[in-house]
C-alpha cells in the first residue's frame, strides 16, 4: 500500500500561481504569554485571490499552496466517490481588485493520514508550555512518512506535521493521469522536496481542519 501513495504537486510556474487579494482575511489568535506565537491562524474563507478570467490550467495553485479546480472537475471527484475532500465556493478579483465570477472552487483535503513516524526523521524539537505551539524536524526518510494504521482511508488526506503537502491514494492518482488534467504533477513519497528551512512549524490544527473534523478523527 505505501508504494500506492502520493502527493500532488504545483506543474506551473511560481509566476504562474496565484496571489491572495488584499481583502482576504487571516484570522489570527495570538498567545497570551508569547505574542510571536499563534494559538490560530487560518485564512477566512472563502478564499479570496487575484487570477485571470479564465483559469490557465484545470488545477490551480496559490503561492500558498491552496488548489483550484473547476466545476466540472469537482463534479467528477464527486462521481468518483473520492473521499477525505471538500469543494468550497472561492471569490475572485482582477489584478485591479475587482471581483468577478466564474466556476471554479477551492479543493479544500479533510482526510486524515495520521502523524509522521519516527522512522521520517521527524521529531518535536520545541513545545510552547502556553499554547501548545509546536516545532518539529524535517523528515530525513520521506517514504516512511505514511503510517497505514493510523490513516483514516480516505482517498485524499493530510499527514501532520506537513498540512500542505495533499496525499492521494493510487485511485487518484490514475484517475487524474487518465483523465489529462493539467497544471499537477503526482510524485511518490521519496519525491518529496528537502526542508529548505530545516524545521516545520505548522500551527494548530485547527488551523486546518474543522473543530468537528478534530474531535471525529484527528485527536489523540
Amino acid at each position: 500500500m505505501i508504494e500506492k501513495i502520493f502527493w500532488l504537486a504545483p506543474n506551473v510556474r511560481f509566476e504562474d500561481q496565484l496571489c491572495y487579494a488584499s481583502t482576504a482575511k487571516l484570522e489570527t489568535k495570538l498567545c497570551p504569554q508569547r505574542p510571536e506565537h499563534a494559538i490560530r491562524s487560518r485564512w477566512a474563507r472563502p478564499l479570496k485571490v487575484v487570477a485571470p478570467i479564465r483559469n490557465m490550467t484545470d488545477f490551480e495553485w496559490t503561492v500558498y499552496g491552496d488548489v483550484i479546480v473547476s466545476n466540472r472537475i469537482a463534479d467528477s471527484f464527486r462521481r468518483e466517490g473520492f473521499s477525505g475532500v471538500q469543494f468550497l465556493p472561492i471569490e475572485f478579483h482582477t489584478s485591479t481588485e475587482t471581483p468577478f465570477g466564474r466556476e471554479s472552487v477551492e479543493l479544500r483535503v479533510n482526510g486524515w493520514g495520521g502523524k509522521a513516524p519516527i522512522d521520517s526523521g521527524i521529531h518535536e524539537i520545541e513545545r510552547c508550555i502556553c499554547c501548545g505551539r509546536r516545532v518539529f524536524s524535517g523528515y530525513t526518510r520521506p517514504e516512511k512518512l505514511f503510517n497505514m494504521k493510523d490513516w483514516d482511508r480516505s482517498d485524499l488526506f493530510l499527514i501532520w506535521p506537513l498540512p500542505r503537502y495533499i496525499m492521494v491514494t493510487g485511485r487518484v492518482r490514475d484517475f487524474i493521469l487518465d483523465t489529462g488534467f493539467t497544471g499537477v504533477r503526482l510524485q511518490r513519497l521519496n519525491k518529496l522536496p528537502r526542508v529548505v528551512a530545516g524545521t516545520l512549524t505548522p500551527g494548530h490544527l485547527c488551523d486546518w481542519f474543522d473543530e468537528g473534523r478534530i474531535r471525529a478523527s484527528v485527536r489523540g
